[in-house]
């Protein structure tokens, strides 16, 4: 067992000393070691959530929050919570994918507003979201970029 704890401790001293040279090799690169802090940027890449079994990616109580901000709904129970956010988890999946594929279509990586925007012109499924288009809540979730 102490064995096992050195060779880990010193697996994890290896790994800290190759993360130093390769930032020392990064601030050595450019012009005298001098580099704007965009070019030093390590682009990280996209994580992809896993959602465990009987478990939402989003907070219940948040969802459960949401759920009872409407006066016309006095009880919800529980199932019925967690359904209502897989069923959010999946409408947001698919605006932002939506959104993904316009921004990929003019060669950019961050999906911005008009991005978004165009999706719920153009996309069937998004329709229903066209008046919500101008209101200020979608402004808030979205804030146009000018």
């Amino acid at each position: 067992m102490i064995g096992e704890v050195a060779q880990e401790t010193e697996s994890q001293q290896h790994k800290e000393q190759e993360d130093s040279r390769e930032v020392q090799a990064a601030e050595s690169d450019g012009e005298g070691g001098a580099q704007s802090a965009k070019a030093r940027r390590v682009r990280k890449e996209p994580v992809a959530l896993v959602r465990e079994a009987g478990k939402s990616l989003l907070p219940f109580s948040r969802v459960q929050k949401i759920i009872k901000a409407d006066k016309d709904i006095p009880i919800i129970a529980k199932d019925a919570t967690f359904l209502i956010s897989l069923a959010t988890e999946e409408f947001i999946k698919r605006l932002s994918e939506a959104g993904k594929r316009i921004a990929e279509r003019e060669r950019r990586t961050t999906v911005q507003h008009k991005d978004i925007a165009t999706v719920v012109r153009k996309v069937d499924e998004f329709l229903f979201l066209e008046g919500a288009q101008q209101s200020k809540l979608l402004d808030v979730i979205l804030p146009p970029t000018h």
